[in-house]
């Protein structure tokens, strides 16, 4: 599909000049976190391990194998994607929960024309790097990182940029967490009350911003304005906007907390790397400094991979001598966390090497379901943590608040990390 195909090309392109001065210019630095000691045991002895609740697969081959065949490794949260998107079954779907090719790339062009190309360097990249500045430069020396920087960033571009009000804000963000955590944690999905109302919230707002630009345009360009109101192809029913919507904020201001925390808590427990983002940020130079933050993000990705329901009896790495039949119904964890890590795809993975090929970095999954808003998501956490990089002696606060603090223990979305600096 050409919207896809085109913005798949900007991914990182291979032997680019960026690539190789990233790359030459990366501080080496090895490091091997407890968990993938642990997944490079399953990739040695048991790379397709079946668990109590699901089957891990770990390999990189295998896991692209998964990932790239939607029409029998399906997605487990399709269902109640759609319910929470209207509030009752069936709902309308999103794009994470279509597993139908066609229906797919139809509302991925929907998306893509809402959410312009363009406006990653004309519009989210200056607007994060405006309120990033802002931000660090008004807590002279000590600020919360998490929750005044890292979380309300990516919240105010959806004030901002999608165009929708968030009136209270700490209770929206517990809202977007919970639904996310929901809906991509551990299957199976099974409704729960609470994620019901956590899903109204982020509902309200949303039906708020679309009845406010149906009634009375307001004549801005925003995301909302240009989905009530498409430029070409026919106008859409406000369900498909509001799904759109639900699904761009929660597959957003989560996960960029997630990845922007889980990159400073790699930095500041790694000097060497803290040091190779900071010489980028330094220079102004935002790809290097990407390439720095995603690389960092390797050793601690936002989760351990997507979760997929086997819908036919398949077998996994056919012809191999690992493979593996998987029965329908069974639940596979498709571990792009471990992928990243596997030696026969990607070259030293134990080193910190900025500038690797997009090929070795998975953090916004694989295949047709791969993150349509990633370069916005690239773009906003690089602009949100560059000013803060850019501050000489940048370490942690002393006692409890310089620890990384999560809703939930070791795999909960990050809240709190206070960090200091020069002014």
């Amino acid at each position: 599909m050409s919207y896809l195909s085109d913005w798949l090309g900007l991914a990182n392109p291979p032997g680019s000049r960026e690539d190789e001065r990233a790359t030459r210019i990366g501080r080496p630095d090895r490091y091997m976190p407890f968990a993938q000691r642990l997944f490079g045991l399953l990739r040695r002895f048991r790379p397709i391990a079946p668990l109590p609740c699901f089957t891990v697969v770990s390999r990189y081959d295998d896991v692209q194998e998964v990932l790239t065949r939607p029409d029998v490794f399906k997605a487990p949260f399709a269902e109640e994607i759609a319910r929470l998107n209207d509030g009752k079954a069936p709902g309308t779907p999103f794009i994470l929960g279509i597993d139908d090719r066609e229906a797919h790339d139809a509302q991925v062009g929907t998306v893509m024309r809402a959410f312009r190309r363009e406006d990653i360097a004309g519009r989210v990249a200056p607007f994060a790097a405006q309120r990033a500045d802002a931000i660090v430069a008004e807590a002279s020396g000590k600020l919360d990182a998490i929750e005044h920087l890292v979380t309300r960033i990516p919240l105010d571009i959806c004030r901002e940029y999608y165009g929708v009000p968030i009136e209270e804000p700490e209770k929206f963000i517990d809202a977007a967490f919970g639904v996310s955590g929901h809906l991509f944690g551990i299957p199976p999905v099974k409704v729960e009350p609470k994620v019901d109302r956590q899903a109204a919230i982020v509902r309200s707002a949303v039906d708020r911003a679309i009845q406010d630009e149906t009634g009375s345009p307001s004549g801005e360009d925003t995301v909302v304005a240009r989905l009530c109101r498409p430029s070409d192809g026919p106008a859409l029913e406000a369900r498909e906007i509001r799904a759109i919507l639900i699904g761009m904020i929660v597959g957003f201001v989560p996960t960029n907390t997630m990845a922007g925390g889980n990159i400073l808590e790699v930095l500041l427990r790694r000097p060497k790397m803290l040091e190779a983002a900071q010489a980028a940020a330094a220079t102004g130079d935002d790809d290097l400094l990407a390439h720095c933050l995603f690389e960092a993000l390797r050793f601690m990705p936002i989760n351990c991979g997507p979760f997929r329901r086997c819908e036919r009896d398949f077998v996994i790495a056919g012809g191999t001598s690992r493979a593996t039949r998987i029965r329908a119904g069974r639940y596979v964890l498709a571990s792009t966390a471990s992928a990243m890590f596997d030696r026969t795809a990607v070259e030293h993975p134990a080193l910190f090497v900025p500038g690797r090929p997009a090929s070795n970095l998975m953090h916004f999954g694989f295949g047709m379901h791969w993150c349509v808003g990633a370069f916005i998501a690239r773009a906003q956490i690089t602009q949100t943590l560059k000013p803060l990089l850019k501050k000489r002696i940048l370490a942690r606060a002393p006692g409890s608040e310089g620890k990384l603090r999560r809703d939930f223990p070791v795999i909960g979305f990050p809240r709190h990390l206070t960090v200091r600096y020069e002014p």
